[in-house]
Order: C-alpha cells, then structure tokens, then sequence
C-alpha cells in the first residue's frame, strides 16, 4: 500500500505559537514513517508558508524562513496539494492529509477554510465549529441556550466609541469589577484584567487597538476545569463505538494540564458536578456536529459548588501538556484522526 502524504502545518503568530511547535514535533515524532510521508509546513505570523526543509529534531530552535522553501495551497482541486515556489520554478507537491496546528487567529476556520478550497482533507474541526470557539460572544450564546451559567459580560464595536463614557457606566452596573477585557475573536492578543475606572478605559482601548470587536466579561473566581471531548470510530481502546470520551483535567498554577482522576482525595470535586461538567461537555459536542478533540473549559466555585462555562478551544493540541499527549497512545489517536477525517 503507498505511503500517504501528511502536511503538519503549524505556527500562525506569537499567541500560543510555542505550543503550536511543541505539537508539531510530537506529531512528526509520532506519525508512522512506515504509513506516511511527512511534510511538515511552518506559517509565519505575517501568514507566509514555507515548506520546511531543515532537519526534524531542527525544529524546535530554527528560524524557519533560513530552512524553508515559500508554498502555498494549490487552489486547483485535481492536484490537491501544495505548490513549492522557488524562483520562478513551481512544482505542486501532493498532498492526501493535512493537520492543522495553527495557533492565533488563524485557527479560527480560516486555515480550514483554504484547505477545502484545494480540495485538501484536514484533521480537526471544520470551518464553522472553529469559527465558533474562536468567537467568544457566540459562544457563550450557544452555552446559554444549553442552559449553562456563563459570566456575566457584554460585546462592544468600535463604531460605539463615540459613547465611550456610556459603555464605561454600562459595564460598571451590570458587569462590574473586577473584569477581563478581551478582543471578541480569540488569537489576537491577552486578556486584559481591569479593577478600576481607569484600568477599564486603557484596557478597552488598547483591546480596540487590534479587533472591531470586544468583550468585557466578570471575572469568576474558582477552579479551573478542561473538559476533553471527542469521538474516535473504530477506536475500542479508548471508547465504546461512536460514544464520546470525555476527560477532566485541572489548570495548574504553572498553565499545565492535571487530570482529574489523579488528584490526591483533597482536591477531588463531588461526583455530581463532575457528572454535570461532563454532561455539558457531551452536549456542547454535539450540538457543535464535530468529531474531533475539543476542550471546554470551565470555573467551578468550590463554596457555592457552581459550574460556570468559559470558552471553547477546538485547536489540535499534542503538546507536551496536552491530555492527548501526555495520557494516550499518540500514534494510535493520530491514526484514527486521520482514518475519520479521510471517510
């Protein structure tokens, strides 16, 4: 049987990009060489692609336009694949697969996106499930109508600036402080924490700086809680045939991913909210239409024992803190992403 042609494509921007790199190497370093040809792909965070042509254990340190060669996805659907510019010479290079490990704004369905335009298939989630995580106001809609408690917190645009004062009074009385100020779609920059008037006003306006859009939310203060979502066919050694795995993991203080089980008997939450954090999980899953990993990340307060949804993340995460690295057969996850994603 021939080899399949594996594009691992990964960067996209500072936000995150580190662990976008982190993922690509144990990606590359778990794809079997003996089932795929592996082409890995490094976007800058100006969106320039580059066929990287440096060594694989290179990665992690190299500057990659100096070990790269600029492509671009062949929008002719009969080729499927990625043309290598050198030069005045093009040549496409076949692809079957591709895997998405962008971090930043181009996670968003925007890479997705360009795939289905060259008729490429991808692992992950598609254009509208990411566009959706990625946007937090939508969201945080669609947590409300599947009845889960949500922060409080309101979504403003830039062509309201002439009410600045306004939006600062309506923030006051029905989100107050402390809160984040964020821009609306994720992967642009950090949240912004605001205690006061004046913290508020720097906070908004440097988040308008780089989005049309933001949102202002309450801080909530709790545990926070990931929630590892996804559906693997043919995949006994993980879940029942088309059952959704569901896997709880604490954020420690250092941002690293505990899971849930393995806590010490002091730190264990009830067995209801854990139930209930699943069952939402389960919930947002389907309702989102997707098969592939998506976390779900949620606040639970330990004195009111309240769950409170967060956001979404639909992004492709392997690195060295990732569940799906750190617990899990890697080689077989990758096998059965890339077997769903080609049926």
């Amino acid at each position: 049987m021939s080899k399949l042609n594996v594009a691992v494509i990964f960067g996209g921007g500072s936000v995150g990009c580190g662990s976008a790199i982190n993922s690509a190497i144990n990606v590359i370093d778990n794809l079997s060489r003996e089932k795929y040809n592996v082409i890995p792909v490094y976007v800058n965070d100006l969106g320039n692609w580059f066929l990287y042509e440096g060594k694989p254990n290179s990665i992690n340190s190299a500057e990659w336009e100096n070990f790269g060669t600029r492509c671009q996805v062949n929008l002719d659907r009969h080729e499927q694949g990625l043309l290598r510019i050198s030069g005045e010479r093009i040549r496409n290079i076949p692809v079957d697969i591709a895997i998405p490990l962008l971090r930043g704004t181009l996670s968003s369905g925007a890479i997705q996106g360009v795939l289905e335009m060259g008729g490429i298939k991808y692992v992950g989630a598609s254009i509208a499930a990411s566009a959706m995580a990625a946007d937090r106001g939508l969201n945080k809609a669609l947590a409300k109508a599947l009845g889960l408690a949500c922060p409080k917190y309101l979504v403003f645009d830039s062509k309201e600036l002439d009410g600045f004062d306004a939006m600062l009074r309506v923030i006051r009385y029905k989100v107050g402080y402390p809160c984040y100020v964020k821009p609306l779609k994720k992967g642009i920059l950090n949240s912004t924490r605001a205690t006061n008037k004046r913290e508020l006003e720097e906070a908004m306006l440097r988040a308008f700086l780089h989005s049309s859009k933001i949102i202002v939310e309450k801080e909530v203060v709790g545990r926070e809680l990931v929630c590892t979502t996804f559906v693997l066919f043919n995949a006994p050694e993980f879940c029942e045939e088309g059952a959704i795995f569901r896997e709880l993991s604490e954020v420690m203080p250092d941002g690293g991913l505990f899971p849930y089980p393995h806590l010490a008997p002091s730190h264990k939450i009830d067995k209801k909210t854990v139930a209930k954090i699943k069952e939402s999980s389960a919930a947002f899953y389907k309702t989102m239409n997707i098969s592939c990993p998506v976390h779900f990340k949620f606040f639970f307060d330990e004195q009111t024992k309240s769950v409170v949804f967060s956001d979404i993340s639909t992004e492709l995460r392997f690195d060295d803190d990732a569940l799906l690295k750190k617990f899990m057969l890697v080689q077989e996850v990758l096998d059965k992403l890339i077997d769903d994603a080609l049926r």
